[in-house]
């Protein structure tokens, strides 16, 4: 059980993390476009372009984390999966990363960290079935 808390947690963080990051850098390419005004970066950054760009990088980034996360666990890869999701989405409602979430939409939370744990899954059974097959203990 420890193993899993201590994967919840390292997904959790690596998704608020890279998510933290992304929205600086697209903060900073605002600036380097030459927006000026924070009203301005503001709707630049709640368009429904930015959403639609940041759909995917969310998917991404929960997949990511998620992963690395689990590479290394026996099971339990979509209890940590499920662990993280409710994490970053309770993070993304009513914690402080409410005032920079681009999208309210836990559907890429919820499917990225699904993927992430669906990959650790199967590369462990591969990794396990050829270390069988090869003959060593």
């Amino acid at each position: 059980m420890p193993k899993l808390l201590k994967a919840i947690a390292i997904s959790s963080i690596a998704a608020i993390t890279l998510g933290i990051i992304g929205y600086f850098i697209i903060v900073f390419w605002l600036i380097a476009q030459g927006s000026s005004g924070s009203n301005e970066m503001v709707d630049t950054i709640r368009s429904k372009q930015a959403m639609y760009w940041s759909l995917p990088f969310t998917l991404v980034c929960l997949v990511i984390s998620v992963y690395f996360a689990t590479r290394e666990l026996l099971s339990g890869h979509y209890l940590v999966a499920l662990g993280t999701a409710i994490l970053v989405g309770l993070s993304i409602y009513i914690g402080p990363l409410k005032i920079i979430s681009i999208h309210m939409n836990l559907l890429p939370v919820a499917i990225g960290a699904l993927i992430g744990a669906f990959l650790s899954t199967k590369l462990n059974k591969s990794l396990k079935s050829g270390t069988l097959q090869s003959g060593a203990p």
